[in-house]
């Protein structure tokens, strides 16, 4: 009759000896023992663990973006930020109050995220004619010294 081990008991007197390997130790010998079977199944068939897909480049990214934009009806800007900073601007140019319509404020923000989506759109071609990727400061400049307004 085998008896159990308690907390003070030592290993020395039990028959049964387990080997001194730990569980952490155990698990990361079946993990090795795993991924190196399945890296040699690979090797042998040829193939790589997993499926690599091509890179999408950035600008053909970014392009697709753009005409996603395009495409959109809504505003781009969040009117109620769009309303307080005209509010703001009008405020500091002006010292009497001013009410605006809320047809007013749409047709303000209509030709403000016109404008500010073309001088964009004309940047990043001048980016793109630099044959960069990354829109910078000196594009933004450089067609404000270009647009005749």
């Amino acid at each position: 009759m085998e008896r159990r081990a308690t907390l003070g008991d030592s290993d020395v007197d039990s028959d049964y000896e387990e080997p001194t390997v730990s569980r952490r130790w155990r698990s990361q010998i079946n993990n090795s023992a795993t991924n190196e079977t399945n890296e040699t199944q690979a090797k042998r068939t040829g193939q790589s663990r997993r499926k690599k897909t091509a890179p999408t480049r950035r600008d053909v990214h970014f392009l697709r973006e753009v005409r996603h934009l395009q495409m959109r009806t809504d505003f781009m800007i969040p009117r109620l930020p769009f309303s307080r900073l005209v509010r703001e601007i009008i405020a500091q140019h002006s010292t009497i109050v001013c009410k605006m319509t809320a047809t007013a404020f749409e047709a303000l923000q209509t030709a403000t995220e016109m404008y500010v989506g073309q001088r964009l759109q004309d940047a990043y071609m001048l980016t793109l004619h630099r044959k960069c990727v990354t829109l910078q400061v000196k594009d933004m400049k450089l067609i404000q010294m270009l647009r005749i307004d």
